[in-house]
């Protein structure tokens, strides 16, 4: 019987960690916004500046969180980055200015960078080789999970005893959670433990330098092809709401897209990952922007047609997340060596930069032609530049 990979508990490992930096510190903190803003006497939108800070904070840290990578053991900068999530989660019911919340989330945001996304597919590279696109889904879905899982006592205790209650009795725990990461690790695995992981038949790439990457016009390429794509992907995650309130739907309707689309961004997760597996990275990232722009488009027809709300839902669920997903697992594809930590998070850096004018350019376009309709062509224009600068990169791999 073969033993069990220990690179399955590493995944395990850093989900808990995501549940708790994402899936808590992301997802699940919105919900204590409005009795924050009350007790503070925030007028509406203004909280909302605070985790604005924290964007700014994680695209400027990545590149140096990726030097770190490259230069000392994942575990360590894992380790820190719980050590500060740690701290500030136990902290979070004692603020009492909005000034603390802002630095609040500027700390969050060092810890972010050094514990989020860009470590934890650092370290699923050098674990996974055959199975990465599978594990790398698993993984993304763990902030979903968190989310999902953490929602309801929030809000229980939200109600029954307060905000500082609710940061109390779901924090600590999920401190608890983070902690408990760190104890299934390992920085990487033994050579005859990876061999069984190794594709066979495996082609050689080049192990570029961030220098060597820099005169190469495929760095170019993916990074302008990424940066259009977390433009799109924000700018709709930001904005759905307020599409939807233009729609003037009932309670029910808005629901139904809800659950349909965070559903199927699970799913398009998954499936992605799995079929990342199976074809060229490159290939599988061409069908996840092609289904993201179809869903834009269904969301498109919606603003004359809402009886297709639903589908648009689906499409787009599993557009966005796949396109997510293919992100992570193309540059990985590209640039997995010595310098990957660092360009990495050159490629977070742009891409968190990108995904934030994203969020206030589709804004401002609906608040300038009092509809959507602007914006959607804007992200399909980007949708099919997207795709012109895989099928570049496609032809141009070594």
């Amino acid at each position: 019987m073969n033993k069990f990979y220990r690179g399955w508990w590493v995944l395990l490992g850093l989900s808990l960690m995501y549940i708790g930096s994402n899936g808590f510190g992301i997802y699940t903190l919105p919900l204590f916004y409005p009795s924050i803003s009350q007790e503070l006497a925030l007028t509406k939108g203004v909280i909302t500046q605070a985790p604005s800070n924290m964007y700014l904070v994680l695209a400027f840290c990545s590149p140096f969180c990726g030097w770190l990578l490259d230069r000392f053991a994942p575990r360590i900068i894992l380790g820190v980055a719980a050590s500060i999530m740690s701290v500030l989660f136990i902290s979070l019911a004692f603020i009492n200015t909005f000034e603390q919340l802002k630095w609040y989330y500027v700390f969050f945001g060092v810890a972010l960078s050094l514990g989020g996304v860009i470590p934890s597919v650092y370290l699923i590279s050098r674990w996974f080789d055959k199975h990465r696109g599978i594990a790398l889904g698993l993984f993304l879905n763990a902030s979903s999970f968190g989310a999902t899982i953490l929602s309801k006592p929030a809000g229980y205790f939200l109600a029954s005893g307060g905000w500082r209650t609710a940061a109390t009795y779901v924090g600590f725990p999920v401190v608890g959670i983070i902690i408990l990461a760190q104890l299934l690790l390992k920085n990487r695995p033994e050579e005859e433990e990876f061999q069984g992981e190794v594709m066979p038949q495996k082609n050689s790439t080049k192990d570029f330098t961030l220098s060597e990457a820099l005169r190469q016009p495929t760095f170019y390429t993916l990074l302008i092809a990424t940066g259009a794509l977390w433009f799109c992907i924000n700018g709709i995650l930001f904005n759905k709401d307020l599409f939807l309130s233009d729609l003037q739907l009932t309670p029910s309707q808005t629901a139904s897209f809800a659950s349909s689309f965070f559903f199927c961004s699970i799913i398009g997760k998954i499936v992605f990952g799995f079929v990342s597996d199976k074809i060229r990275k490159n290939d599988a990232m061409l069908g996840s922007i092609v289904v993201l722009g179809l869903g834009i488009l269904l969301l498109k027809t919606c603003l004359a047609h809402v009886s297709w709300l639903t589908i648009a839902a689906i499409v787009l669920g599993v557009g966005y997340s796949g396109a997510f997903t293919m992100i992570q697992l193309l540059i990985a594809e590209h640039y997995a060596g010595k310098s990957y930590g660092l360009i990495l998070g050159v490629f977070t850096m742009i891409d968190t930069l990108a995904g934030s004018i994203g969020i206030r350019t589709i804004g401002q376009l609906r608040a300038s032609t009092g509809s959507y309709n602007t914006s959607f062509e804007v992200m399909l224009a980007l949708c099919i530049i997207a795709v012109g600068l895989v099928v570049f990169s496609r032809k141009k791999k070594v």
